[in-house]
């Protein structure tokens, strides 16, 4: 598979060099809305094409799919535009900021033959993996109760992930790995939500903690945070 790249931030860095590791991908284009910024990135990676608009990749027609590692607000937009170019779309998480931004990706997505994938790498892990069999044998019996917790101290108060408008926040940038991991293990989507936050001066949640419900009656209490010790934990 031949991949393009709209991103040039640390985590698509870090994706290029996955797809020059890779036996079967291979990365061949990277674009920016800074053309300077675009071609450095590639330069650095390389990356035979850069691009200094994200339309012109789309455009390539070399490129057969492409990740989309932009801020939360510009996912769904991308994303769509991706898929009506017929290129295959791996978004970077959470993949949308509402359940009405997901439908239409997901209608664009199918309506155009293509396949799109929120960039949750660690459902991949081959321990991942092993709990989904697991859970899915009820090896465990049933599962009642679920904690996740995911958070680091973010010093740089310029970073998007505190800026309001670009839909940052605790929960949308790390919060959504534990509502994920949770909703794995209880294997539907929760019927109820409770949260309380600690807010930004930027007006994003700083911190967040939370209870989920779901149907057959498992519970999950989730956190995340933007300002507290670095942990990743799931149980």
């Amino acid at each position: 598979m031949r991949w393009g790249i709209i991103s040039t931030g640390h985590i698509a860095a870090k994706f290029a060099d996955a797809l020059h590791a890779s036996e079967s991908e291979q990365v061949v284009a990277a674009a920016s809305r800074d053309a300077g910024r675009a071609a450095d990135f590639a330069s650095n990676y390389g990356i035979a094409r850069s691009y200094g608009s994200y339309e012109a990749l789309l455009a390539d027609p070399e490129v057969e799919a492409v990740y989309i590692g932009l801020p939360n607000s510009m996912h769904a937009e991308w994303s769509i535009k991706t898929a009506q170019a017929g290129k295959h779309i791996l978004c970077e998480k959470p993949l949308a900021v509402s359940r009405a931004e997901a439908i239409t990706m997901y209608d664009a997505a199918r309506a155009n033959n293509v396949w799109l994938v929120e960039a949750f790498m660690y459902r991949f892990n081959p321990r991942t993996l092993k709990l989904g069999e697991l859970l899915a044998q009820r090896a465990i019996g049933d599962v009642r109760i679920i904690r996740a917790s995911f958070g680091f101290f973010l010093s740089d108060m310029s970073n998007v992930r505190l800026n309001a408008e670009l839909v940052g926040g605790a929960l949308m940038d790390v919060g959504c790995y534990c509502v994920n991991v949770a909703r794995l293990a209880a294997g539907q989507a929760p019927s109820r939500a409770l949260a309380a936050a600690q807010w930004a001066g930027s007006g994003v949640d700083e911190t967040l903690a939370g209870t989920l419900e779901y149907p057959g009656g498992a519970l999950a209490q989730i956190s995340c945070t933007l300002s507290g010790s670095s942990h990743q934990q799931v149980q």
